[in-house]
């Protein structure tokens, strides 16, 4: 695969290597209480072997063109911030999905919007997509403020959409279209 980097002013993002596999551990480990709260696929007992699964399929992902998830890295160090990616992609319709999450001792600082306005540029400009779109759980504030940071449109409330740790929550969609960035 050839080496696909997007630079914003202070992060990078790049699709994930093998040698990922323990920074993506450190991060998530770090992060556990807040992933679990909002991300389907964190559980209490995530394990090193749980990264390296999720590195080495986000490699075929790519080959097969079904999901593409970054690596968020700093640029100043080069340390694992955590990931951004789409998933759910409709290529009838050009249509995918945003997910992303920031290690905890580096979230507040505008790296999920710079990695996302830099996610959007790849998807609009690489991937020929027409619409992203972004479901929040509707109590995770955090994700609805970068929401409205990246210009998103909220578009309405989805009831009972989403099942997370074994309760049901609804959703906000979210879209950003490639006139919504600057």
């Amino acid at each position: 695969m050839t080496q696909i980097v997007y630079r914003g002013s202070s992060i990078y993002i790049r699709p994930f290597q093998t040698a990922d596999s323990a920074p993506l551990f450190a991060a998530a480990s770090e992060s556990l209480h807040e992933l679990c709260s909002w991300m389907a696929w964190c559980t209490p007992d995530y394990s090193l072997q749980d990264s390296q699964s999720f590195v080495a399929r986000s490699l075929l992902d790519w080959q097969h063109r079904q999901i593409f998830c970054f690596a968020i890295l700093d640029l100043a160090d080069d340390s694992l911030l955590g990931s951004v990616g789409i998933t759910r992609i409709d290529w009838r319709h050009n249509v995918g999905n945003v997910g992303i999450w920031v290690r905890s001792s580096r979230t507040g600082r505008g790296i999920a919007a710079s990695a996302i306005r830099l996610l959007a540029t790849f998807s609009f400009k690489e991937l020929g997509l027409s619409r992203l779109e972004i479901l929040v759980a509707r109590d995770n504030e955090a994700s609805l403020r970068v929401a409205r940071k990246i210009n998103a449109s909220l578009e309405g409330i989805l009831r009972q959409k989403l099942l997370l740790g074994g309760k049901r929550h609804d959703a906000i969609m979210c879209s950003l279209l490639p006139t919504d960035l600057p």
